[in-house]
C-alpha cells in the first residue's frame, strides 16, 4: 500500500507540473463512484503548486448516465475557471460533452484523466516525467508536421502510407493554450492524415477502442489475433482475419458509411505506457494505431487548424506493435 501511494503522489504531481500556471484559478471536477484516494492526490498536488485557488466539485453520480448533461453549476464554475481537471469515472462521458463545449467556449483549458481508476491512474504511463515526454513527443510532430508523407511499417506485415496536409497534435498530458485540452496521462502524435491518401496494409495486433458519438455499443479491447487492412485512396477496402476481425465488422455494420475512411494516425511515445485494455495502450513507445471514421472533432477548440473532413457516428482505434516509422521515406525513431 505504501508503494501504490508514493505512485500515485508521483502521478498527481506529474499531472499538476505540467498544467497549472502561476496564478490560475483551478477546478477539479470529479465524482462520487471515482476514488477518494486519487480525489485526495489531486487536490493535494495542485494545492501545493503556484495556483491562486484550487476548488473541487464532487458529482453525484446518477443510476444512468444515458443522455447525461452536467448539472448547471458544474458548467457555471467550469467556465470561470482557468483550468478544470476532470477526474469523473470512465462511466461519464469524455472529452467530446457539454462540459468541453462549455469551457472551450469560455477560452478555458481541460485535462481529462484517462486512467480514470486509481490502480491505473498511479502506474504506467502516469509516471512518465513530463520534460522527457514532452520533448520526444513535440519533436516527432514537428517533424511530422514539416513533412509530406509518413509511412509505417512493421515485421508483421504493416506497410501503410499517409499524406500531411495539417500539422500533427502532440499529447503529452498537457492542457495546451491552442486546443485547450490535454489527456492525461498521454503521449502520441496525432495526425489527421490528407484525406484519400492511405494507401496500403495496417495489421492491428494490440489493442482497439471505440468511440460512440451517438450513444454506445460493444468494444474492441485486447486483440486477441490479428486483424489485417487493407486501404486504397484513404478507404478501407478488405479486413481479414480471426474472431477479433469479425468483432471489428460487426461494429462496423452499425456504423455509418463514412466509418470505412481512415481518419487518424498515432504514433506512441511513452515507455512508461502499458499494453492494458484500455486507451493507455495506445501511448507505448513503439506502435502505431490508425483510427476509422470521425476526425473532424480533433484539436477540440482548434479542429479547424488540426481536424479532418471527416463526419462519421463512431471514431475506431486500432493498435499495431513493433512499427518502424519513416518521415518523407527517412526512417526516425520517436
Amino acid at each position: 500500500m505504501l508503494f501504490i501511494q508514493h505512485e500515485l503522489q508521483r502521478a498527481a504531481q506529474n499531472l499538476i507540473a505540467d498544467n497549472i500556471n502561476a496564478g490560475e484559478n483551478v477546478l477539479i471536477v470529479s465524482s462520487s463512484d471515482q476514488s477518494k484516494e486519487l480525489i485526495d492526490a489531486i487536490v493535494s498536488a495542485a494545492s501545493a503548486s503556484i495556483a491562486e485557488t484550487v476548488a473541487a466539485i464532487i458529482i453525484a453520480t446518477p443510476f444512468s448516465l444515458k443522455d447525461y448533461e452536467h448539472p448547471p453549476a458544474v458548467i457555471a464554475a467550469v467556465e470561470s475557471a482557468d483550468l478544470t481537471i476532470v477526474a469523473t469515472t470512465l462511466r461519464f462521458p469524455r472529452a467530446y460533452d457539454d462540459l468541453s463545449k462549455a469551457l472551450f467556449k469560455a477560452g478555458k483549458r481541460q485535462v481529462l484523466i484517462n486512467n480514470a481508476p486509481l490502480e491505473d491512474f498511479s502506474r504506467g504511463a502516469s509516471l512518465a516525467g513530463p520534460k522527457e515526454l514532452h520533448r520526444r513527443t513535440h519533436n516527432l510532430a514537428t517533424s511530422i508536421s514539416n513533412a509530406k508523407s509518413v509511412r509505417v511499417t512493421s515485421k508483421s506485415g504493416t506497410n501503410l502510407k499517409v499524406g500531411v496536409c495539417r500539422p500533427c497534435i502532440a499529447l503529452t498530458g498537457k492542457a495546451e493554450e491552442d486546443t485547450g485540452f490535454g489527456s492525461f496521462p498521454s503521449g502520441e502524435a496525432m495526425l489527421c492524415p490528407e484525406e484519400g491518401t492511405a494507401e496500403g496494409v495496417f495489421i492491428a495486433d494490440a489493442f482497439g477502442q471505440v468511440v460512440y458519438l451517438d450513444g454506445s455499443g460493444p468494444q474492441l479491447g485486447i486483440i486477441e489475433d490479428p486483424i489485417r487492412m487493407e486501404f486504397a485512396r484513404g478507404e478501407l477496402l478488405t479486413i481479414d482475419g480471426g474472431s477479433a476481425a469479425n468483432r471489428l465488422r460487426s461494429i462496423l455494420d452499425t456504423a455509418d458509411a463514412n466509418c470505412k475512411f481512415l481518419g487518424e494516425l498515432g504514433l506512441g511515445t511513452n515507455p512508461y505506457a502499458r499494453e492494458i485494455g484500455h486507451v493507455e495502450n495506445k501511448f507505448r513507445l513503439g506502435t502505431a494505431h490508425i483510427a476509422l471514421g470521425d476526425n473532424h472533432l480533433i484539436g477540440w477548440r482548434e479542429a479547424s487548424k488540426y481536424g479532418g473532413t471527416i463526419t462519421s457516428n463512431r471514431h475506431i482505434d486500432l493498435v499495431a506493435n513493433d512499427i518502424v516509422i519513416e518521415i518523407d521515406d527517412l526512417t526516425v525513431k520517436p
